[in-house]
């Protein structure tokens, strides 16, 4: 198979995931090795892509964001810029690449400065103020594989489990969009949790109280795709702790995902942990395959 450059465009994230005990530099490697050890990738990272042009995006087949722009939750955000934005939407747009938002770099709020047309392109609206995006009481979530299946959650388990993630509801999702993997944000889960909302993170309480958030007790998306000109993007919001990385349907899933952005097809095979490959800590991908 043809090798597929990606491009992770990073840094300045919130304290959240740039601490001494979690650092987004860890989800760099992660994901790097993660798509690497497929045989189908070469990753490269910019840390603090503010700014950067068409000149070096274009060289890339597909662009995975996980940038913030922000130290804490409550700060306004500084967005790429408008060169970087103009190239990135014209690198999918019309050239027909791909571009992936990892966890929560899919958050971007109206006041931040980023165009609507990032949310046109994502399918998707994530907004503490304008969708009620939230995370959910902290614990081990339940994740459903829809059906019918894309190529990329084929031979993915109908349900599987992530725990101590941080998972992101309230989204609101546009016409055209197709979600891959949802889970059931129970009102019980946020009454019986002993702080919520945590102190650190923005949520906007409605007059009828959490009950009337967005999307309660009903099926919120967590994994989704989205055609956007002749280009593809690809949604995940978990990812937030090593634990998850080591799901073997994120495993599966993850680099399927990323190989449909840049291409529109999906033809990666595996993980596999028989023969030889069970001796591999992770991610279980065959070298040489």
């Amino acid at each position: 198979m043809t090798l597929l450059n990606v491009l992770i465009l990073s840094g300045h994230m919130t304290i959240e995931h740039d601490n001494e005990y979690r650092s987004f530099r860890q989800h760099n490697q992660w994901l790097t090795t993660l798509l690497e050890d497929t045989g189908r990738f070469r990753v490269r990272v910019i840390e603090d892509p503010r700014g950067l042009g068409a000149e070096i995006i274009d060289k890339y087949d597909v662009v995975i964001v996980v940038f913030e722009g922000r130290d804490g939750y409550h700060d306004k955000a500084v967005g790429f810029g408008a060169e970087t934005d103009a190239a990135l939407l014209k690198f999918v747009h019309d050239d027909g690449r791909g571009i992936v938002w990892f966890h929560g770099s899919a958050a971007q709020e109206d006041s931040w400065g980023y165009p609507e047309e990032y949310n046109v392109m994502r399918g998707s609206k994530l907004s503490a103020y304008e969708t009620g995006l939230r995370p959910r009481p902290w614990g081990e979530a339940l994740l459903k594989t829809t059906e019918p299946r894309h190529p990329i959650t084929d031979g993915i388990n109908a349900t599987w489990t992530v725990t101590g993630d941080d998972i992101l509801t309230g989204v609101q999702l546009y016409d055209g969009a197709q979600v891959l993997l949802t889970t059931f944000d129970d009102l019980e889960s946020y009454e019986r949790a002993p702080v919520w909302p945590m102190s650190h993170y923005p949520v906007l309480i409605p007059e009828g109280g959490i009950a009337a958030l967005n999307g309660m007790n009903t099926d919120q998306p967590i994994a989704w795709i989205n055609e956007y000109g002749a280009g593809r993007s690809f949604t995940i919001t978990i990812g937030h702790d090593i634990d998850t990385f080591r799901r073997i349907e994120f495993i599966r899933m993850f680099p399927r995902g990323v190989e449909w952005a840049a291409t529109g097809e999906v033809a990666l095979e595996g993980p596999d942990r028989r023969g030889e490959r069970r001796f591999l800590p992770w991610p279980y991908y065959n070298h040489e395959g």
